[in-house]
């Protein structure tokens, strides 16, 4: 009888052992991943929200968002009215004009976050085209200049020389003279029209209806350096054409003489081939922003031109 209570025991130990190894494997197991590795550091960095945001270039209203935060990973942003986006970097269209409030919440992997509120400005900001003027420091020789045709006279525009202005297109010093445009009296329009009067000519596309510039220099050469002078004095005319054409002869016929030209300069300063002039003349674009640059001169001796732009007026 006591055998049998001893190995009654016996056993009852045994289990209770058995028991209690697997209690302890499973317990380990549950708590294997909440213990801290070696030499690991707690993460005490927490979430930061910030943005920033533009215009998108087809619609004001519509606003381009930039996520700038850092130690998150999640993001809801609120636009207000019930909007919202978890995007990274959302874009979202507001009715019109005016300030909005938005708002981005960044969260991390272990529940933290942080909140930020701008007050977003939404208006109708025009920027003016800033056409580009090609080959617009002659260095290219006469590529981007010429007409496509041109009845009853040349398509060639300009003697190209190597008599420009001290300037690069940029306004900084060459340090010597650049390549530059070269008018003379056989090529000359005014008194001397013929079919081998030379035009400068290309068509540009402007904002409508707004202010700007056409800029160029200039330099004619004295009486000192050249005899003769022209009907009507030696001189560099720069023109912005009402639209644009193919043939010269049709450019020539709707500027009629300044009359049909949005800006029609007339520079008379004769101070030598080494002095330029510097033209700025303002004008009104017309309602299609379809215009043209047109420049001629009308001259018994050599005249340059140099370093052409069309820019808005400020």
């Amino acid at each position: 009888m006591k055998n049998r209570i001893f190995n009654a025991h016996s056993a009852t130990m045994l289990c209770l052992c058995v028991l209690t190894i697997a209690f302890s494997a499973g317990c380990e197991g549950a708590f294997e991943f909440d213990l801290p590795e070696a030499n690991s550091k707690p993460d005490t960095v927490l979430p930061t929200a910030d943005f920033s945001y533009v215009p998108s270039a087809d619609d004001y209203r519509t606003v381009e968002f930039k996520n700038l935060s850092f130690e998150s990973t999640t993001y809801l942003w609120d636009f207000g009215n019930g909007n919202t986006s978890t995007e990274v970097d959302p874009e979202y269209t507001f009715a019109g004009e005016g300030t909005f409030s938005v708002s981005l919440t960044a969260s991390d992997a272990n529940g933290a976050s942080d909140l930020v509120t701008l007050e977003v400005e939404v208006e109708d900001l025009f920027v003016a085209i800033q056409p580009e003027i090609l080959n617009a420091d002659f260095e290219d020789g006469q590529n981007d200049w010429k007409f496509s045709s041109f009845t009853g006279g040349t398509t060639s525009p300009y003697n190209s020389s190597s008599d420009g202005s001290w300037l690069k297109i940029d306004g900084s010093d060459n340090g010597s003279k650049t390549r530059g445009a070269k008018w003379t009296k056989s090529t000359s329009a005014g008194s001397y029209v013929s079919s081998n009067t030379r035009y400068a000519y290309q068509s540009i596309v402007v904002s409508p209806n707004i202010e700007y510039v056409l800029e160029y220099e200039y330099a004619v050469k004295t009486p000192e350096e050249q005899s003769g002078v022209a009907p009507g004095g030696n001189r560099i005319v720069g023109v912005i054409l009402d639209g644009q054409f193919d043939d010269g002869a049709d450019a020539i016929t709707s500027y009629d003489g300044g009359e049909g030209a949005l800006v029609n300069f007339v520079g008379t300063q004769v101070l030598g081939k080494t002095t330029f002039t510097t033209v700025q003349a303002n004008f009104t674009s017309n309602a299609s922003g379809q215009i043209a640059i047109l420049i001629y001169g009308v001259t018994d001796v050599d005249a340059y031109v140099d370093n052409v732009k069309v820019y808005p007026k400020n």
